[in-house]
């Protein structure tokens, strides 16, 4: 939980465009910014994240899970710092640019840190912790965004990471590295503080085992792997077809410029208010699902139910400015706005949201696995880049929203068809029998050579 809270400051960056953006864009803004320098300033986290992320993949091994987080924070801290006394738009964008860095290696190491060191039983609730901590940081930027300035509102944030730092330090390091490292002693200690018991030999004596097996496995195979082995070229195409749907369903523009499409809507409901009641609803959204709806669903199901429902939902927000820049009168659906956005939002947590999560989890096989993270997460923020610029420049270009929106509904309504085409229920197989079912699709003398291959490298 101590390290969910770093977590906050990715969801108060990446939502920090939907209150300030439109007061920085106004024409009496005290750092004049054009539409342009606002649609980089929005993905700038988005293109910190990669190196961020290659940089956290070299520390954990060498430093540790626990030191890499905590390396984070100061630096988060002293970038909002920054953001408080910033003049120009471009000062701003690159310490946005620097936040998202840190983001970028958090998540990279947290997920990481979390499956090592917690119970399968609890697994699933403390993994989910990372996306509730990253939509509370974004419900909150926004509450305190609807009244405080930059100045104060930087200042205040400054303080999350500082938090996290203290209270992390208290947490211990992950047993796997201490094992990794051959300090079996530090890996027992850490272990009987975590399971709160002292017996815990059987446990350090299975992950010494894992340990030892993924070592040896993730030594015989490359980045080329992932394209020359069927089964991990099947598995690379099923998650490039749930990220893009993930990516084009218009998750980013909405989430970066809430505030503005209300206000561009016209809605006669308090624009500030409806970004704060549409973050309330995303929370409860993902809080729900987490807790009641995965277990009950297969993935798969839920990936289909959400790409077609952000379908709809996204389609309606696209009739609804069609109707607006052709006259119509909206008066008597001033609800839609508000409506449309928060529908989207429940479609979206239901499956998207943890979708490229849950298939790098368990799609790729642990020889490949640390490289394919690396990859996807690189392949992931550009496409979250592509997306934003894609629905600036197109705002900017044909003057309306709707065709941006258009755009997003037939993306998810194109995802949600491949997703069943090519996506296979995970629910109840353990990861050796995904892998039994990805193998399956190969043929004649490949299938033979792959299935002696898995066996080897499973035990």
């Amino acid at each position: 939980m101590p390290g969910s809270i770093s977590i906050l400051s990715s969801g108060i960056n990446l939502g920090w465009t939907s209150p300030y953006l439109p007061e920085l864009l106004s024409a009496n803004s005290s750092i004049p910014t054009t539409n342009d320098e606002g649609s980089w300033c929005a993905v700038a986290p988005l293109l910190g994240a990669p190196p961020g992320a290659i940089l956290a993949a070299i520390l954990v091994d060498k430093i540790g899970r626990k030191k890499t987080t905590l390396l984070m924070a100061p630096w988060v801290s002293l970038c909002f710092i920054g953001i408080a006394f910033s003049t120009t738009i471009w000062e701003i964008t690159g310490l946005r640019f620097l936040i998202g860095s840190v983001e970028g290696a958090l998540y990279t190491v947290l997920p990481m840190y979390i499956g090592e060191i917690s119970d399968p039983k609890i697994r699933d609730f403390l993994t989910s912790t990372i996306a509730i901590a990253a939509i509370t940081g974004t419900l909150f930027i926004n509450v305190i965004g609807s009244f405080l300035d930059i100045f104060m509102s930087s200042l205040i944030c400054c303080l999350i990471p500082l938090i996290h730092m203290m209270a992390f330090a208290l947490v211990p390091e992950s047993p796997y590295y201490y094992i990794k490292k051959g300090n079996f002693e530090a890996a027992k200690q850490s272990l009987q503080v975590l399971r709160g018991k002292r017996d815990v030999e059987e446990e350090v004596d299975s992950i010494v085992k894992a340990v030892v097996r993924q070592e040896r496995t993730s030594n015989q195979a490359g980045v080329l792997d992932l394209f020359t082995v069927a089964s991990n070229r099947r598995a690379c195409l099923i998650f490039v077809i749930v990220c893009m749907t993930n990516k084009f369903s218009g998750k980013n523009p909405c989430m970066f410029y809430t505030e503005m499409i209300f206000k561009e809507a016209g809605s006669s409901i308090d624009a500030t208010t409806s970004v704060i009641v549409y973050c309330g609803m995303e929370l409860i959204a993902v809080v729900l699902t987490t807790l009641l709806v995965i277990k009950r669903f297969g993935k798969r199901m839920l990936l289909i139910t959400s790409s077609a429902g952000c379908s709809v939902a996204v389609l309606a927000l696209s009739l609804f400015f069609f109707f607006k820049d052709f006259g119509f009168d909206i008066h008597y659906v001033f609800w839609l706005p508000i409506t449309a956005l928060v529908s989207y939002n429940i479609m979206f947590s239901i499956g998207l949201s943890f979708g490229m999560v849950t298939i790098l989890s368990e799609l790729f096989p642990t020889s490949v696995k640390a490289k394919a993270l690396c990859i996807a997460d690189t392949f992931s923020v550009l496409m979250g880049a592509l997306v934003s610029k894609i629905f600036q420049i197109s705002v900017d270009q044909a003057g309306s929203m709707a065709y941006p929106f258009l755009f997003f509904s037939m993306c998810s309504l194109a995802g949600c068809l491949l997703i069943v085409r090519w996506m296979p229920e995970t629910k109840g197989k353990t990861l050796e029998e995904i892998q039994y079912v990805l193998i399956g699709q190969e043929s004649g003398v490949e299938l033979s050579v792959r299935r002696v291959q898995f066996l080897n490298n499973s035990f």
